[in-house]
């Protein structure tokens, strides 16, 4: 019994008096999803390692078991922790497919070796949007929010919807990111204020979706809207040339503009309609405006002129509102 004591603690206690070296590879790290588009995002995969001694390094990039590139061939490096570098060109400094690769890793320190491997994939192609409609509350219904915004994707991925004025770099208001799933739409009712508080003066937006997925592949979908915080009814609604038009109004969630209030109506070209083209909607104004009570004030199309091809704007004098009123042109 005490010789069977004294073999199994001397089993015990070996490791401890002769220890197991470290391995030469302590640390391998890579990147595992990458986007070599040349757009700034994901555009390399880096590859780390760390040394417990001086080694002789190989890193490989194979697919199906076939060399792609060679990134180190049995290159000398020092103990401790370096990093190198795959931009998705093959040997022959084309780009390399979409697709799943592998690193292979191969480690030599005199008669010590290494050997494992890391899975990374290639993806350059952008999600594809399926569908984006932006409707604009004085052309459309009661409801909530001036710009009713409804996105839908081809492709898992997720969404940031902006809101964005002529001109400006920074977005006005901004919804996101919120992921998406193809059949399933994204809906945002922006009601014309900005981050912060304090709504937009009155005129045409831009609304923009920016559609990412994991390796930060991106689409860019922008629609326009018209914020007059107002929607409008002309009097009669398909009028003639040199006929007296006149309007009602209600806000767009749907409660009347009393009559009394003062507004300047303007007749203008229809360049565009927010939402279904890009760019401005108004052009040159036509004929003399009118301003007055919102019941009775009057403007009339001059006498040649198609009221299809023109928009009625309606401003109130404060300029906090504008509808935007169609003439029975085809949006």
């Amino acid at each position: 019994m005490l010789g069977l004591f004294v073999v199994a603690l001397g089993v015990f206690l070996l490791p401890f008096a002769f220890p197991t070296p470290p391995p030469i590879v302590t640390r391998f790290q890579a990147t595992q999803l990458f986007s070599p588009n040349g757009d700034g995002r994901r555009d390399d995969a880096t590859i780390g390692v760390r040394l417990s001694e001086r080694s002789d390094v190989t890193v490989e990039i194979q697919r199906e078991g076939e060399p792609v590139i060679t990134l180190l061939d049995a290159s000398p490096q020092g103990r401790g922790f370096f990093t190198t570098v795959w931009d998705g060109l093959d040997q022959a400094g084309r780009r390399a497919p979409d697709g799943t690769y592998a690193i292979k890793l191969r480690a030599r320190a005199g008669d010590k070796q290494f050997n494992t491997s890391r899975k990374l994939v290639l993806d350059t192609v952008a999600p594809e949007p399926a569908a984006m409609t932006v409707t604009s509350a004085t052309l459309g219904g009661e409801g909530r929010g001036e710009c009713r915004v409804t996105f839908a994707s081809r492709d898992a991925a997720s969404v940031v919807l902006e809101a964005q004025g002529a001109g400006a770099a920074e977005p006005l208001r901004r919804l996101g990111a919120r992921p998406v799933r193809p059949g399933r739409a994204t809906t945002w009712a922006w009601n014309g204020e900005r981050d912060g508080g304090g709504r937009v003066a009155p005129g045409l937006y831009r609304i923009r979706a920016i559609l990412s997925d994991a390796a930060r592949n991106r689409t860019v979908r922008e629609r326009t809207c018209w914020v007059g915080f107002t929607a409008g009814t002309a009097t009669p609604a398909r009028p003639r040339p040199a006929q007296p038009i006149r309007v009602s109004l209600r806000t767009t969630a749907g409660d009347p503009v009393a009559p009394s209030t003062r507004v300047a109506l303007v007749l203008r070209r229809r360049v565009g309609v927010p939402g279904r083209t890009g760019g401005e909607v108004l052009g040159e104004q036509v004929g003399p405006g009118a301003s007055g009570p919102a019941g009775r004030v009057a403007v009339r199309v001059p006498r040649g002129v198609n009221p299809d091809a023109l928009w009625l704007v309606a401003t109130t004098h404060d300029g906090r509102s504008s509808a935007l009123i169609d003439l029975g042109g085809a949006p």
